[in-house]
């Protein structure tokens, strides 16, 4: 073999090493740069029908995860008509949500969440007596008592404690690393039948056959409505 076509052929073995040990980088850098599929830990603020508040989240396989939360919401009214009385309410909503998180495809945040809301969610109401002329009528199951007599009629309307719900939810990642995200859920939870109390005042001044049935009107109405829709929007930080 002739001198210069050693070279030749040194020449080429070294460039040839020279691009696949950079074609090697390049597959390294550009693994390193990939964006994880997730990451398995996040948490972040909500706001939404079930109040404001938080949530935290751990992703422990590619399709299972568990979360929980808290919500918080209050809301004063007064003149508030509820079966043809004018009362003074104030809405609690306040619940804690833990679900269990399933993903259906490996490297997508898009979930399905079945649980359950630990629920405290209340109304109260209160028609008060009437501290100047004191002849003011309430109509109580179709009796009219003077509330001068009776003093305040207290109203407390209160959710099954333990909702189940299911929900929908996935995330936008603001980043490559995905980090930081906007989140959205949608879903219903079954709030059941409500309990309904009535109290006055002045026990005994009406009728306790008279306060149950009108607490069994309010609970007839309530019923309708045994599903709340639960819609959630939240920013997000995953580590």
């Amino acid at each position: 073999m002739t001198k210069s076509r050693f070279s030749f052929l040194s020449v080429v073995a070294v460039a040839c090493g020279l691009v696949a040990g950079n074609g090697q980088t390049l597959r390294a850098a550009d693994n390193a740069e990939e964006a994880p599929a997730y990451h398995p830990f996040t948490a972040g603020a909500e706001a939404g029908t079930p109040g404001f508040g938080g949530s935290a989240s751990w992703r422990f396989a590619d399709h299972f995860g568990v979360r929980g939360g808290f919500n918080y919401f209050g809301y004063s009214k007064n003149g508030n008509e509820i079966d043809g009385i004018n009362y003074n309410t104030d809405l609690r909503l306040m619940s804690e949500p833990l679900g269990v998180d399933i993903y259906p495809w490996a490297k997508s945040s898009f979930r399905i969440t079945v649980g359950i809301m630990l629920n405290q969610n209340e109304l109260t109401g209160v028609v008060p007596q009437d501290p100047v002329f004191g002849n003011t009528f309430i109509d109580i199951n179709g009796t009219a008592y003077d509330s001068a007599s009776i003093g305040d009629l207290n109203l407390k309307v209160k959710q099954q404690p333990i909702s189940p719900y299911i929900s929908i939810g996935a995330s936008y990642y603001f980043d490559k690393a995905k980090h930081w995200s906007l989140s959205g859920e949608l879903g219903v939870a079954y709030t059941g039948n409500p309990e309904v109390t009535l109290t006055t005042g002045n026990p005994g001044s009406v009728p306790q056959q008279d306060l149950n049935a009108e607490a069994t009107q309010i609970e007839d109405t309530a019923s309708k409505y045994k599903f709340y829709p639960i819609l959630r929007i939240g920013v997000n930080y995953s580590f």
